[in-house]
């Protein structure tokens, strides 16, 4: 050949190419298995977020005047804080509330907290109370009936509401309640007394 001429050649593949030691490997592919088992059951195991549980912070307890009192029973009633409630109440209204909250403490412990959530999201907001009448009782009682006005999954909700009330040292107290018509469109299935 002459010294002009070149002569082409392939480049040759060194048998001393780099490789990584089966013991590495392995330890590499275990790595990636153990995050990715990780990352799935970290996921699994992050409770959703819950509604948290009622308390006397949460409630505005006012036994100050009848119309007070109705509307922070009902607030206690709805929000299932049996303890409040059963403290402003007495008579019909109280038994009624150890009725429910028996019947609360019945269901397992994943039902009452799925009860608590769904109610606690469902009756997010308080109610007020719109007064059409007062009636003055025979045993100094007072008998309230209205409107409960407030937000029921995020709609306008109405009900009727008829709620005695009778004043005790240290402020008013339910002594029975009942719940009339609804009046806004809200589906019967989600709601109960």
């Amino acid at each position: 050949m002459s010294a002009k001429t070149k002569k082409l050649s392939t480049p040759v593949v060194s048998a001393k190419t780099k490789k990584l030691s089966t013991p590495v490997v392995l330890a590499l592919a275990s790595l990636m298995i153990c995050v990715g088992l990780l990352g799935f059951l970290w996921n699994r195991t992050v409770p959703a977020p819950t509604a948290p549980t009622p308390d006397a912070t949460d409630l505005l307890v006012d036994t100050s005047t009848p119309e007070r009192t109705a509307e922070s029973f009902l607030d206690a009633w709805r929000k299932r804080a049996h303890e409040l409630a059963e403290e402003m109440s007495e008579g019909v209204a109280r038994e009624a509330v150890i009725t429910r909250r028996r019947r609360d403490e019945a269901l397992s412990p994943e039902e009452r907290d799925l009860k608590r959530q769904l109610w606690d999201s469902l009756a997010a907001d308080r109610l007020q109370l719109r007064l059409n009448e007062s009636e003055r009782l025979e045993d100094d009682a007072l008998a309230l009936r209205g409107i409960a006005e407030g937000t029921f999954l995020d709609r306008p909700y109405e009900r009727r509401m008829e709620i005695v009330v009778v004043e005790r040292e240290g402020g008013w107290k339910v002594r029975s309640f009942a719940f009339g018509e609804i009046l806004s469109d809200v589906p019967s299935a989600l709601l109960e007394d």
